[in-house]
């Protein structure tokens, strides 16, 4: 899946509030904490371009796992999901300076 595609239904997932985050530390996720709205969350994503973009494979599930790293008003935010359909799974939504 490229860059584009993944923005695109990561966007469309918040949209359609096919939300979940893994279980974990919520000082970990900001997002589940309620720091960002979905609708901040979408903006946030969609801002990103492709130079805020890696790709990796999860630990232990056979997922492909994206990560983000906005610049600009966003500078220093990380933001790690991955799909399951129909949802988008967040795993953390941090300042990278997170130290947890």
């Amino acid at each position: 899946m490229s860059f584009n595609e993944v923005k695109s239904k990561a966007i469309d997932c918040i949209k359609k509030g096919n939300i979940r985050h893994v279980a974990r530390d919520i000082s970990k996720n900001m997002f589940a904490a309620g720091d960002f709205t979905p609708d901040e969350m979408a903006l946030i994503i969609g801002s990103c371009r492709g130079d805020c973009y890696t790709v990796g494979k999860h630990h232990f599930l056979d997922a492909e796992v994206h990560i983000l790293k906005p610049k600009g008003k966003y500078d220093g935010l990380y933001i790690k999901f991955f799909f399951v359909e129909p949802d988008i799974m967040f795993i953390s939504v941090h300042d990278s300076d997170y130290k947890g």
